[in-house]
């Protein structure tokens, strides 16, 4: 990876078009001296290769997640980030390559299969139940009524939870990362922000070990991305694993560990964000 910087490469990299977060700061983290929980690879990608109607959209990727670690994956529009994303998570089903995580190879697993094994993710439009509250709608999640089989997370020593001891793991979730404001809310009157909020909590109710995450920015207001920032690198701390999708290069900046840059279904660089943002070929991509 070239590191000549560019006129200008001292600020963080920001090109037209791309929407970023103004000003987002973290005062409280520090992504770049945060280590990560274990040393071992979580999540292993090798020579990912996802085509539709014969065209590659990700060209034969490799990249890894650790315990602990938030790593961005971006680049310009049409890079294939979300691709990537969907072939991780099961969505769609890889051309060749493979995906190990947590030390098996689960590559030709559904999704479903995925969640079970401690998988789990957003996507660009956030979900929520629209007819019921929030605390009602995770309700629904953990007793598995998305379809996945659910009960890693109502059952405990072999025993399967009770309503109540459903609730009260709702309650902890929801007080542990302060959406419990929010808990008698219907899914209908949130905002944007909220939204974004609860399909995390969604996430959550399935006690992850990796999170994948597709733009989980998008739609937040400027004045609750800190919060939302925040519960992510709470989240991490707790040794989850997160690799997210995001256009925001301010809060890529500010949040992640890692950045990997995408371009023409390939990667390109990979870096912390100020060497990504001073590589040569990155600039080029992204203004191109």
């Amino acid at each position: 990876m070239s590191h000549e910087p560019l006129p200008g490469a001292e600020a963080p990299l920001q090109v037209e078009g791309e929407p970023v977060a103004r000003g987002v700061s973290l005062p409280a983290q520090e992504a770049a001296g945060r280590s990560p929980g274990s040393h071992a690879a979580l999540l292993e990608v090798e020579d990912l290769l996802v085509t539709y109607r014969g065209v590659p959209a990700v060209a034969g990727i490799s990249l890894s997640v650790r315990s602990g670690e938030i790593v961005g994956l971006i680049g310009p529009n049409g890079a294939g980030k979300s691709s990537a994303l969907n072939a991780i998570s099961g969505d769609v089903r890889a051309a060749s390559g493979s995906v190990r995580f947590a030390g098996h190879d689960i590559t030709r697993l559904p999704p479903y299969r995925r969640a079970r094994r401690g998988m789990a993710r957003t996507s660009q439009t956030a979900r929520v139940f629209e007819g019921l509250t929030v605390f009602e709608g995770l309700m629904t999640v953990a007793r598995g009524a998305e379809g996945a089989s659910l009960t890693r997370t109502v059952v405990r020593r072999g025993q399967r939870a009770d309503e109540k001891e459903t609730a009260e793991m709702v309650w902890e979730l929801l007080d542990h990362h302060s959406f419990a404001h929010i808990a008698n809310l219907y899914g209908r009157e949130l905002s944007g922000g909220q939204r974004r909020f609860v399909d995390l909590a969604m996430a959550l109710i399935r006690a992850p070990e990796l999170l994948l995450l597709d733009e989980p920015m998008v739609g937040v207001a400027p004045a609750l991305l800190p919060s939302l920032m925040e519960e992510l690198q709470r989240v991490a701390r707790a040794g989850v694993g997160i690799l997210m999708v995001e256009h925001a290069l301010d809060v890529v900046a500010a949040l992640c560990d890692r950045v990997i840059v995408m371009a023409a279904g390939s990667i390109i660089a990979e870096g912390t964000y100020q060497e990504i943002a001073e590589d040569v070929e990155v600039r080029r991509a992204y203004l191109s």
